[in-house]
């Protein structure tokens, strides 16, 4: 399959995640190589973007960053060399190995004094969570039904919007007026090299 896994930073939750060197420096912290090998087995592949290979707009130029020291290095730039508390939840039976990959990364997270308190439940339970952004970290799996990366954006990154019905699935609340306006003038664009681009 070419579902994404991945988990959302809520920047209205936690102050933390609203400096961007934190988020970099959580992005440096996460083995993805390390979860793809011991927790799937090898039976998936380590993502550096929303896009998985073979999906129009797919950038083969990015690679996973996986870099504990440059982690360490953003965290005290940032402010936080000390870390900070942060909550994150995540179904326990909706992906393969949901809870494993999210105890592992919280593990990853204490690394970089990242302490988290996770809390993992069936996925009836989890959607409702979600749809409250209940946590700082919120897991969630992504396929895109037209295999166009411009799907992941609309419905996990745009703004939320409750009457446009954009970003309905973005519990981090990110919101770049800029990614909204590319996303959506991608909607026009037929011709596949374009909207690649």
């Amino acid at each position: 399959g070419t579902r994404i896994i991945t988990f959302q930073m809520n920047q209205k939750r936690n102050e933390a995640l609203a400096n961007v060197k934190v988020r970099q420096a959580i992005v440096h912290a996460v083995n993805n190589e390390g979860i793809v090998k011991k927790i799937m087995k090898d039976f998936g592949t380590a993502a550096a973007q929303q896009s998985p290979k073979g999906y129009l707009g797919y950038n083969d130029a990015l690679k996973p960053r996986y870099d504990l020291e440059k982690a360490k290095a953003l965290m005290t730039e940032a402010g936080y060399a000390d870390g900070f508390d942060a909550t994150m939840m995540a179904p326990n039976n909706r992906y393969v190995n949901d809870a494993k990959i999210a105890e592992a990364v919280a593990g990853m997270l204490a690394k970089i004094n990242i302490r988290v308190d996770l809390t993992t439940m069936p996925k009836a339970q989890y959607w409702p969570k979600f749809d409250e952004r209940a946590a700082d970290f919120m897991m969630i799996g992504w396929h895109s039904d037209t295999e166009d990366s411009a799907n992941f954006t609309e419905f996990l990154a745009m703004t939320p919007g409750e009457e446009t019905g954009y970003g309905q699935y973005n519990s981090g609340n990110y919101s770049n007026a800029e990614v909204d306006q590319l996303v959506l003038d991608s909607a026009k664009v037929t011709d596949t090299d374009k909207r690649a681009e």
